[in-house]
């Protein structure tokens, strides 16, 4: 019986170093066409890394990764391509299958990172939010309102890390009257945050 509560004791320090490993997180930056982006929480073992898009393959026009084994913190940056204006996921790659997402807006002529106050926008412009406080196991999420267009059909995009219930995500406002309308952030487990977007 001492040998089996022995047993079930390393198997759950082990069970707390492996929760304990932290997820792969980067954040973007810059202006114009040329983005650059810092990660932490990658595996120590990266070598290399890689960037691309889920979204579309043409908002990346170059790039650059690098990590120094050891560290699991990559940085590198890209330039946008030519692609019509919206929201596209970014994504950092480490050489051991490791990765993480953010959302770079692309508005007209350049690029716009981070989050924005929703307020006062114009049709065609583009728009940063950011939810918190959804459900920590939430994996996925998307942007929708049931207001009328004002978001263009086809410029969403939404990501969430799992374990923070932290939603980030970006859309380019349609064709619509001045006025206010909601906007909501739902996660894949039915959770949801809204708030208000002022056009005009």
């Amino acid at each position: 019986m001492a040998y089996l509560i022995c047993t079930l004791i390393i198997f759950a320090a082990n069970a707390t170093l492996i929760l304990g490993q932290a997820e792969p997180v980067i954040s973007l930056s810059g202006s114009d066409h040329e983005v650059s982006f810092t990660g932490s929480g990658f595996l120590p073992t990266d070598t290399t890394c890689s960037v691309s898009s889920p979204s579309s393959s043409g908002v990346i026009f170059s790039s650059a990764c690098v990590v120094q084994v050891g560290t699991g913190a990559p940085h590198g940056g890209f330039v946008i391509g030519n692609v019509l204006p919206g929201s596209y996921v970014i994504q950092v790659t480490g050489n051991y299958g490791d990765f993480a997402q953010a959302i770079v807006q692309v508005d007209g002529g350049g690029s716009q990172t981070g989050v924005s106050q929703v307020a006062g926008y114009q049709p065609g412009s583009g728009v940063s939010i950011e939810a918190t406080g959804l459900l920590p196991a939430d994996t996925t999420c998307h942007l929708s309102s049931s207001s009328s267009n004002v978001i263009l059909p086809g410029t969403a995009a939404c990501v969430i890390q799992a374990g923070t219930g932290v939603a980030q995500g970006g859309f380019i406002v349609g064709n619509v009257l001045p006025g206010s309308y909601v906007v909501q952030v739902t996660g894949n487990l039915g959770d949801f945050a809204q708030t208000l977007i002022t056009v005009g």
